[in-house]
């Protein structure tokens, strides 16, 4: 895959992040008293990596073709750790309310 192609790749999948995060949040105001706090915390940690991942992107479209390589497997690894994080946290958090 080249450079550019795993920019946009990334650039796609941070549009579907921000969209899935804007969902959530939105449905924090549903959740019991107990849980907005918690949920509220992870909603603030996941925009905190967020912006880490955007700026690991932006280092990559300077990087050297040497460093290339090194950042795009710590981008891959940033992604995957997110999306699993929240997903995770959001099906907590949909479960616990449930109760």
């Amino acid at each position: 895959m080249s450079e550019s192609s795993f920019i946009d790749k990334i650039r796609r999948q941070l549009e579907d992040w921000d969209y899935q995060l804007d969902r959530f949040e939105h449905r924090v105001d549903d959740l019991s008293h107990e849980l907005q706090d918690k949920a509220k915390q992870q909603v603030s940690e996941f925009r905190s990596k967020r912006r880490e991942l955007e700026g690991r992107l932006g280092e990559l479209e300077k990087a050297s073709e040497r460093a290339l390589e090194d950042l795009r497997d710590g981008i891959e690894l940033a992604w995957d750790g997110l999306k699993t994080g929240f997903y995770a946290a959001r099906s907590e958090f949909e479960k616990d309310d449930d109760k």
